[in-house]
């Protein structure tokens, strides 16, 4: 009897442990993927079909569920929960993480699985990778030491970890060097960023002591000592310095044809990284990838490819079409930015004690408004007064200026009259605007000094319909009636649209 009583209590404990019921009958367990099968579906207030619609959820659709109620299940919806029907939700099978390592010498990780596609940095070789999937010849990938998901050629991705070799150090005696570059910079370390010590001209001899990679460290005829690149240094004294090679006009790419130049300064541009290719053709092996902004030395011309040699010293191939004489356009200058004030007209937004929010989001808009027209922006208002534009209207007029960024500007609300802070949201499935919501809410927030609330993922019609880059910030608690004085001040609306003015700034100049 005693053993059947031990059996009987072991498995009741063992049961609870592995399942647990709210007071509700909530089902709670780990949190479970899935994904909506139905063409709609809706998301409802509660586990009943009589209960209110919080809204809809397109087919494909991936939610979190939390929990199951009966044939219903919970999941995270806006800031809050709501339901739906488990039959029209499948769970999705979460298979074992398979690792991977970068086999390229620097490697392009992408938005999408397409090379026209943006870079979102480049990855070393050696690097290692978490594989999710695969489409086609390309791989969807999770970074971890640098928190990033992306797109890779499936090429360069091997599940051995290849040997990384060091840069090479050799000492050398004093052996005399010439100059080819009309004017070669001296730099303080082996690298381009080093500072700038010095510089010798066409023909100068200099005496190399040591090599570094592509690197030499010299000393001048003057004695002073510091590095120089070794593509620019060589051991036969030039005859007579040749003809410069003609310098192609500021507004245009390089001159095509076959011709040799002394260390040309060309900037990428349109393109949001180039690839650099052990020979002139777009089937030339990628040796790296220079990113939009950054320059490469161009010293001889092919067709239409130029022979270029990057920052990090490595000589390759490049489209003469993305090269040109002038840097790209960084920064609001030139871009268009729709600024939405929230709510307005009959939509009065959350209450204060003694405002509305509808009033505080136009005062702030038109405060960021004047700051992004003064810095050269085409700014699009949503409203300029005390109207309602649709939730369509309000995406409509992004799509319609082909907005660079959207920004939706609101004042939260809460009943804990002690919330406080600062929240961005952004909608992670049609353009990834984490690192925009991420620029926009620090510099908020070193402008405000407010609390940080983070940056989220948000499902607000304004910014989940919209197909540009489009954030929706929360500037504070109209609700904290402390927080309200503060927020509701023209010293504290302009200090908030500064902060999303350096944000706008930050994340152009990353582009």
């Amino acid at each position: 009897m005693k053993k059947r009583i031990g059996a009987l209590l072991t498995a009741t404990v063992l049961f609870l442990s592995i399942f647990a019921f709210t007071a509700t009958g909530e089902h709670v367990f780990a949190a479970t993927q899935a994904k909506v099968t139905a063409s709609s579906l809706n998301v409802r207030e509660k586990p009943t079909t009589s209960s209110k619609s919080l809204g809809m959820l397109a087919k494909g659709k991936v939610v979190t569920i939390s929990a199951t109620q009966g044939s219903w299940s919970k999941i995270p919806y806006g800031k809050s929960y709501g339901w739906v029907s488990s039959k029209y939700v499948s769970k999705i099978t979460v298979t074992a993480v398979k690792n991977g390592y970068v086999t390229a010498s620097s490697l392009n990780l992408r938005k999408t699985a397409s090379t026209k596609s943006g870079s979102l940095g480049l990855l070393s070789k050696g690097t290692l990778v978490n594989i999710k999937s695969q489409s086609g010849s390309w791989m969807n990938i999770y970074v971890p030491s640098k928190k990033k998901t992306g797109w890779v050629s499936k090429s360069y991705i091997s599940d051995k970890k290849p040997s990384v070799t060091s840069a090479t150090k050799a000492t050398v005696s004093g052996t005399k060097y010439y100059v080819t570059a009309d004017s070669l910079n001296v730099r303080k370390s082996a690298t381009a960023s080093s500072a700038k010590i010095t510089a010798v001209t066409k023909g100068s001899a200099v005496t190399l002591y040591e090599k570094k990679g592509t690197w030499g460290r010299i000393k001048t005829a003057s004695n002073k000592t510091g590095w120089v690149s070794l593509h620019y240094l060589t051991s036969k004294k030039p005859a007579t310095a040749p003809a410069k090679a003609e310098v192609p006009s500021k507004a245009s790419p390089p001159a095509t044809g076959t011709d040799t130049a002394s260390g040309i300064k060309y900037y990428v541009t349109g393109a949001s990284s180039l690839n650099i290719r052990d020979s002139a053709g777009t089937s030339g092996k990628i040796l790296t990838a220079v990113n939009k902004g950054l320059t490469v030395t161009l010293f001889e011309t092919k067709g239409t490819w130029g022979k270029v040699i990057t920052s990090s010293g490595i000589t390759g191939w490049a489209s003469l079409a993305y090269l040109s004489k002038n840097p790209p356009a960084k920064g609001v200058k030139g871009k268009v930015i729709v600024i939405d004030a929230g709510h307005g007209g009959k939509d009065p937004g959350a209450p204060g004690e003694t405002n509305v929010e509808k009033t505080i989001t136009l005062n702030s808009a038109k405060k960021l408004q004047s700051i992004l027209t003064a810095a050269g922006a085409k700014v699009i208002m949503t409203r300029t007064g005390d109207t309602y534009p649709s939730l369509s209207d309000r995406v409509n007029t992004s799509h319609k200026y082909h907005a660079d960024v959207f920004i939706s500007i609101h004042y939260n609300s809460n009943f804990s009259k002690s919330s406080n802070g600062i929240d961005t949201y952004y909608w992670a499935t049609n353009v990834n605007e984490r690192e925009l919501a991420q620029c926009i809410q620090e510099e908020v927030i070193k402008q405000t000094g407010l609390s940080n609330r983070g940056v989220h993922t948000g499902n607000f019609q304004v910014i989940r319909e919209n197909k540009n880059p489009a954030v929706l910030i929360e500037l504070g608690f109209i609700s904290n009636p402390g927080e309200e004085k503060t927020i509701a001040t023209a010293a504290y609306q302009l200090k908030a649209a500064t902060g999303i003015y350096n944000g706008l700034e930050k994340y152009f100049a990353s582009k």
